[in-house]
């Protein structure tokens, strides 16, 4: 019989919040089902890794966790104690792709065109609609009127600016990594698989 690993010190297991625990009630907040299964697998016994495994099982993937950490509905080490983000476990760089339509594109020639151009927008409009909504309407503006890379790429640092929560700084610093890839990409081309 394989024993199980020993439990994490709840001082250093993640908690749901006063808010994550009136979110199980009451679902004020529009999550998705996989940030609701991962919300349920944080009981103050189980370490990050423990949940990140059973969320992968459970089919939510690794960016459920970090999203729950940023809207503020569980409290991880390290953040909630001093509202440093270092000692989150960085989400895989394949995780966007649960966001991504890049994967998900055919062949169809009347679609082409600059694919990642799209989704980068896609991706910064999201983002900024989701974390400042009002403060970051003009940035929406701007980033929807930018029609080419380059207008893309000199907005960048002032969406930059609009994601700069603390609590925030690891999926906001995980998006900016993929649209910046995603505007090296070729146009009409897609990524290796």
């Amino acid at each position: 019989m394989v024993t199980p690993p020993p439990a994490p010190s709840p001082r250093f297991a993640p908690q749901r919040t006063e808010a994550g625990q009136a979110e199980l009630g009451g679902r004020s907040r529009h999550l998705t089902q996989r940030q609701r299964t991962v919300l349920f697998l944080v009981d103050g016994q189980r370490s990050v890794d423990q949940i990140h495994q059973l969320a992968e099982q459970a089919g939510a993937g690794p960016t459920a966790f970090a999203e729950l950490v940023a809207m503020g509905l569980v409290a991880a080490p390290g953040v909630s104690d001093a509202g440093d983000s270092s000692m989150l476990p960085l989400p895989s760089s394949q995780s966007l792709l649960g966001d991504s339509s890049w994967s998900a594109l055919d062949d169809d020639p009347r679609q082409r065109g600059d694919r990642p151009l799209d989704e980068a927008r896609s991706l910064l409009v999201r983002a900024v609609r989701s974390e400042a909504p009002v403060a970051g309407a003009l940035t929406v503006l701007k980033l929807k009127r930018a029609q080419t890379r380059e207008a893309l790429e000199a907005l960048l640092d002032e969406v930059e600016q609009r994601l700069r929560k603390p609590h925030r700084r690891i999926i906001a610093a995980q998006m900016m990594r993929h649209v910046r890839h995603l505007l090296t990409l070729p146009a009409a081309s897609r990524p290796q698989a």
